[in-house]
């Protein structure tokens, strides 16, 4: 009796101290910090969601909490209810529509993924990676981070919508084999610990990032998606940036991607990017997918304007360039009676950040001679502002040349650039996707309506 007696005291001690070291070690946690999954079925947002994804795409969109949908090896947090609607608005808007318009209802409705799986925290790995989206077995994507996603923050918008095209990609490569030459344009320079390299490194041994430098099915995947969601202004001057050889690999990755859409899946590539695009310039106004960020950063070199080109039968030119451009044109013609000489064309030559030539390609039956005229600019890349300011003409023969129609000149061509504030901008908007990307020109600051435009070159 004794013995159950001091069992019983010697019980009540040890389970005074344990409940006495529980309140010194309680821990002080803000729990509201933490997001707390939704149970509450038939909420506004899945009725949008039903109606918008399952119901016409038959696409189930999971965005509550479940361990079943990534890898055990991981810890992730669920969504914030907040941040779905607008996460897969972007889905609707930059991924399916586009694929929609340009490769059909049947093709979007039998290839997009069934399953779109949202988990609001990333997904780290080992070598201190942070996975932004999975993409497998042709059926489920699934989105990490989303509660970090920020509609009105235009590089968030176009850096998960270029995730989701990647991993579009790797689902369309199982249905259609990914071309065998494109896997042996750098195949001596992949490396799987692609979180060492160094983005020059890779951009000079011909990939668009790091991770495209791992292995050819991430390296079609990133030459994929950059292309389309970041745009082919980006993919040139990265491309410009690298090595001759590194510039050679990228711009034969971009063909083998062209044709692999175009030929082996029957999807116009081109019109696919410029849909895209008409979405990152349009609605999310991400900046360096516009035409003064890249005027800004010199990437085109010229802009040449030829009204004799079919172009601008097809599209159209505003009259209050047209007008100077012809009467110079005409003062061309009419400035040497014997020689009859033509005017080719005029081009906009962009020798720096601020420094322009203008100059006018004339020819008469056998030779063409350049004759130039020198100008400053300046360029807002926000806003895309841009004025031209006449400067005393540089010395050299093609500026002697220009001699011959200074009046001319000076009462047509310069009078219409000088004084005036215009705005840079991929134009025209009804051009093809033949042409878009090689196209651009300046409105009139308040009044659209008095423009031009010109094919863009890279090189001087």
């Amino acid at each position: 009796m004794k013995k159950n007696i001091f069992k019983i005291l010697s019980f009540i001690v040890l389970l005074g101290m344990i409940i006495s070291c529980r309140k010194e070690a309680a821990l002080n946690v803000d729990l509201t910090k933490y997001n707390i999954d939704n149970p509450v079925a038939n909420t506004d947002l899945d009725a949008w969601l039903k109606t918008t994804f399952l119901d016409e795409y038959n696409m189930d969109v999971i965005y509550r909490y479940s361990r079943y949908y990534y890898d055990n090896d991981k810890n992730v947090a669920p969504s914030n209810i907040a941040s779905v609607r607008p996460q897969m608005q972007t889905v609707l808007d930059g991924f399916i529509l586009p694929y929609r318009k340009i490769a059909g209802v049947a093709f979007i409705k039998k290839n997009v993924p069934k399953e779109w799986v949202m988990y609001g925290s990333g997904a780290y790995q080992t070598d201190g990676s942070m996975i932004l989206a999975t993409a497998s077995a042709g059926r489920r994507v699934t989105i990490y981070d989303i509660n970090n996603f920020n509609v009105n923050d235009a590089s968030l918008v176009t850096g998960k919508l270029k995730t989701i095209h990647h991993e579009f990609t790797h689902i369309l490569n199982q249905l259609v084999p990914m071309p065998a030459d494109f896997q042996n344009i750098t195949k001596s320079t992949y490396n799987a610990t692609w979180t060492t390299v160094a983005d020059a490194t890779a951009r000079d041994n011909g990939y668009v990032t790091p991770y495209a430098s791992s292995e050819p099915v991430e390296d079609f995947a990133e030459v994929t998606s950059h292309l389309l969601v970041f745009g082919q202004a980006w993919y040139d001057a990265r491309a410009n940036a690298s090595t001759a050889v590194g510039k050679a690999a990228l711009k034969a990755k971009e063909a083998s991607v062209v044709q692999y859409f175009t030929v082996n899946l029957g999807v116009d590539f081109r019109k696919l990017q410029q849909e895209i695009q008409n979405v990152v310039r349009n609605q999310y106004k991400y900046a360096p997918a516009s035409f003064p960020y890249w005027m800004g950063q010199n990437l085109f070199k010229t802009m040449t304007i030829n009204l004799e080109s079919p172009i601008y039968a097809d599209n159209g030119i505003s009259s209050d360039f047209a007008t100077p451009y012809n009467a110079f044109k005409a003062a061309v013609l009419a400035a040497n009676s014997t020689q009859k000489y033509h005017l080719d064309y005029i081009q906009m030559r962009f020798e720096s950040a601020t420094v322009l030539t203008v100059r006018a390609a004339f020819s008469n039956a056998t030779t063409q001679y350049f004759g130039d005229y020198s100008f400053n600019y300046t360029v807002n890349a926000t806003t895309g502002a841009v004025t031209f300011t006449k400067v005393a003409n540089g010395t050299g023969t093609t500026f002697n040349n220009g001699t011959l129609f200074t009046a001319s000149f000076t009462n047509t061509i310069q009078a219409y650039l000088t004084g005036k504030t215009f705005i840079a901008n991929w134009m025209p908007a009804t051009i093809n996707s033949d042409n878009f990307n090689s196209y651009g020109g300046f409105y009139l600051s308040g009044t659209p309506t008095n423009y031009f435009y010109g094919v863009l070159g890279q090189t001087l």
